[in-house]
């Protein structure tokens, strides 16, 4: 129980370590003017951050919810041409989830799931990239790269009609995204404390 655990914490931890740890001796030595204050003192990197992080990583995450929209209309259609006089009811808004046990249903259900999910952790990834990119940033920038394109592809999973698959491709490096983000603002919170 305990190897499986710290097999775990190694495969979810692990990247994030050694991607900070190389970018820390890295760029002291080949780009340390990466790390000089810029604007605002902020290391010049972290606008990178900004831009990634919090930019693109948004409209990602818009374009997660325009997902929902066009599966909403397409499917509230669809049902209405094969007859279900309650499509509107079943699909419409505000309801977030479709009522019933159609394949229709569970398809919008799942589309819908994919947007939920990313939103449920959006708030846990700004800011970790916030805080992880004042020590980290190249390492916040890549994850925030590997964040967005794994959330593509969890969605894409999830939209088959079967959540297992949301797993299935590279949607499992979420995770992997956050880790790293964790990773990166621990690394702040050394460097804040004076331990780095």
């Amino acid at each position: 129980q305990a190897g499986v655990t710290m097999s775990m914490y190694i495969r979810f931890f692990g990247p994030g370590v050694a991607a900070c740890a190389a970018e820390r001796v890295t760029t002291r030595l080949f780009l340390p003017n990466l790390l000089e204050a810029g604007a605002y003192g902020l290391p010049k990197a972290f606008g990178g951050v900004i831009g990634v992080n919090v930019v693109m990583s948004t409209m990602a995450l818009m374009s997660l919810g325009f997902r929902v929209g066009k599966a909403r209309r397409e499917l509230t259609e669809k049902a209405k041409k094969d007859g279900d006089e309650h499509a509107e009811d079943r699909f419409g808004l505000p309801k977030m989830q479709a009522e019933g046990f159609s394949d229709d249903a569970k398809k919008f259900n799942c589309i819908q799931r994919g947007h939920q999910q990313a939103l449920e952790t959006f708030g846990s990834y700004l800011a970790l990239s916030l805080v992880g990119g004042l020590s980290c940033p190249l390492t916040t920038i890549a994850s925030g790269v590997l964040w967005m394109y794994a959330r593509g592809k969890w969605a894409d999973g999830y939209a088959t009609g079967d959540p297992s698959k949301r797993y299935s491709t590279a949607g499992r490096h979420v995770w992997t995204a956050l880790g790293n983000l964790m990773i990166a603002s621990l690394s702040t919170a050394l460097v804040v404390s004076g331990i780095l």
